[in-house]
């Protein structure tokens, strides 16, 4: 399997990601305000995270909602968690206990077209905006269903608690992959995506499929994988390139609320890969990936990348890889 080297930044419209016209007098003034203060808040931000993602495990052992004190012994309820069903024409919610047989035989469940599960972020859920974006551009762009992890239950409080938390239901969730899997589904159909935490839950299903099948999912897209407790930590506690037969990863946030190291076959860094144009906050930045990744399935050409060493050396046209694509899901 050859793996991409470097990093693809890409050339990005803010008004289509938005989807908002940027104009007048506050407008300026506000990007103006944002440009004094991404220089100074960059790296703090950057540096909390580091010390907040390195000192993770430690804490996490204290307060005991490690792994290897909860496995076995006080694991979450995975039956609260449930799988949403999206059609052009209805939505259905199953519990993930009977989802793999329910949604095989739901009307419209078509096993000759891809499986998409989408798995959203820390407090997040599949009626919030995320979701919505995802799955209407992919109903529109010709899918007739998509399916959604509804992790809330145990992913919408206490973040050390719930990076521990993703193991137990990235495992969960594979386990319904691979009954689906040994029920006719093709692994190769199989679209994981995840946001933040949902990255690593989906990577864990993955490492889960390929344990319980032989098989790896078709393709794995991370948006922005969560980076604070998975920075340092070895690559099977995360999401990683060897989950899925290809990996692909937007990084809007890249060393704060996301990861910074490329870790799939291709790695997109939109301007330079975090402070993303029009958001003052992190967290806006953070939700530009699922933003990004909707709108390329409904626009192909609005988002083209190069290969290139750096932000810097792009920005100066200074790129020794001559190929172009375009970021296209």
């Amino acid at each position: 399997m050859n793996y991409l080297v470097g990093m693809v930044v890409g050339y990005l419209s803010l008004l289509k990601a938005s989807g908002q016209q940027q104009g007048g007098l506050l407008e300026n003034l506000g990007e103006g305000i944002q440009q004094q203060i991404r220089p100074i808040k960059q790296p703090i931000d950057e540096s909390i995270a580091y010390v907040g993602s390195a000192g993770c495990a430690h804490v996490k052992k204290l307060l005991g909602v490690a792994y290897e004190q909860l496995e076995g012994v006080r694991e979450p309820d995975l039956n609260s968690l449930s799988l949403y069903y999206k059609t052009r024409a209805n939505s259905k919610v199953y519990n993930i206990s009977v989802a793999a047989e329910a949604i095989t035989r739901a009307r419209a469940f078509n096993p000759q077209r891809n499986l998409i599960i989408f798995v959203h972020g820390f407090i997040d859920d599949p009626t919030k905006d995320s979701f919505k974006n995802i799955s209407e551009a992919f109903l529109r762009s010709g899918e007739t269903s998509v399916l959604a992890l509804d992790g809330s239950p145990l992913i919408h409080w206490l973040y050390l608690r719930a990076t521990t938390y993703v193991q137990f239901m990235g495992r969960k969730l594979g386990e319904v992959l691979a009954a689906m899997v040994k029920g006719g589904t093709d692994p190769a159909s199989i679209h994981l995506i995840g946001h933040s935490l949902g990255s690593h839950i989906s990577g864990f299903a993955g490492k889960t499929l390929l344990k319980l099948t032989g098989r790896r999912p078709g393709r794995l897209t991370a948006l922005d994988p969560a980076g604070p407790c998975f920075t340092h930590v070895d690559a099977d506690l995360r999401v990683k390139d060897t989950d899925a037969d290809y990996v692909d990863c937007i990084h809007s946030d890249s060393g704060v609320y996301g990861m910074k190291d490329p870790i799939g076959h291709a790695d997109y860094f939109p301007n330079g890969g975090n402070s993303q144009p029009g958001c003052l906050l992190q967290t806006c930045s953070h939700s530009r990936s699922w933003l990004y990744f909707a709108e390329s399935l409904l626009e192909r050409t609005s988002f083209a990348a190069r290969r290139c060493a750096s932000w810097e050396h792009f920005k100066k046209d200074q790129c020794d890889d001559e190929v172009r694509l375009d970021m296209v899901f």
